[in-house]
């Protein structure tokens, strides 16, 4: 067994029991409304893994939860009402499981191992000190899990069961996301090869590809990905309060998670001022001479 199916053996397994976890949470929890039912198992399961996080001593165990679960929300729906599906729900169910799985794949392809841990995790440990654990619950654990579900949150009126009559919405919020899916894709896939790229001058910013015309392609995608899950809801006559997971996230990357990282780029690519300069921060656009 290869150094690298070792580590990845012992995260799925981890990832089964976690998923045991919310299976056993959903049929057991006496909930009367599916949607609470859902929440009290993301809540399990979210306990369960930052309880795998404090065995490994490394908070990563969290980074694939990400873009497991939603998926996980679909074979769930799948079981429980697929005799009522329809052209709409099948098309949903793609977009939505397209992403996680594309997403899981770039995880696991770039994941070296338990010695890694992701980079601001390690820097939240350096700045908390003794009152990290709290931060990686609350910050690390339950606010992802809690802005996921309420992103996915407009999709349990479409797979409530009633059958529903596809509209323009509906269409277009599938395109939106699934353009922001392709979007993660070209940058993840370029992102990925540079690595191994010799002739890239080691320690300056991408320029090839999708990189050349916004420096967040990445992060853009994922934005226009829960747009358009909102949209998706909004076309069933989900309630406005749906969207908010969707705002919630475009504030959080915008304000937080890009931030963030191009703070660290400024600090470790030695072209970076210039880069910033000439390319678009999100929107992608020609890049300045």
């Amino acid at each position: 067994m290869s150094q690298h199916k070792k580590p990845f053996l012992s995260i799925t397994m981890i990832y089964i029991i976690i998923g045991l976890s919310g299976y056993i949470s959903y049929q057991f929890i006496p909930m009367e409304s599916s949607i609470s039912r859902f929440l009290v198992a993301d809540l399990v399961m979210t306990l369960v893994t930052f309880i795998f996080s404090l065995y490994k001593k490394n908070s990563s165990v969290y980074d694939a939860y990400w873009s497991v679960i939603p998926f996980y929300f679909i074979l769930a729906w799948w079981f429980e009402s697929n005799d009522s599906w329809q052209f709409i729900h099948y098309l949903s169910a793609f977009t939505v499981s397209f992403w996680s799985w594309r997403l899981t794949h770039n995880w696991y392809r770039s994941w070296p191992g338990w010695e890694h841990e992701d980079w601001r995790y390690v820097n939240f440990r350096k700045q908390f000190g003794k009152y990290f654990q709290p931060i990686n619950f609350l910050a690390i654990h339950l606010y992802p899990t809690l802005i996921v579900f309420a992103s996915m949150s407009a999709l349990f009126y479409l797979y409530d069961g009633i059958a529903k009559e596809m509209n323009v919405l509906m269409i277009l919020g599938n395109m939106i996301a699934l353009v922001g899916v392709f979007f993660e894709l070209f940058a993840d896939n370029t992102l990925y090869k540079s690595r191994f790229d010799t002739s890239r001058v080691k320690g300056t910013c991408i320029r090839d590809g999708i990189w050349n015309y916004t420096r967040n392609p990445n992060y853009l995608g994922e934005m226009l990905f829960w747009v358009g899950i909102a949209c998706i809801g909004l076309g069933v006559g989900a309630p406005l309060w749906t969207g908010l997971g969707a705002i919630g996230m475009i504030l959080m990357f915008v304000f937080a998670s890009i931030p963030m990282k191009e703070k660290r780029l400024s600090e470790s690519r030695t072209d970076f001022e210039n880069y910033k300069s000439q390319v678009s921060r999100i929107i992608p656009w020609s890049p300045k001479k």
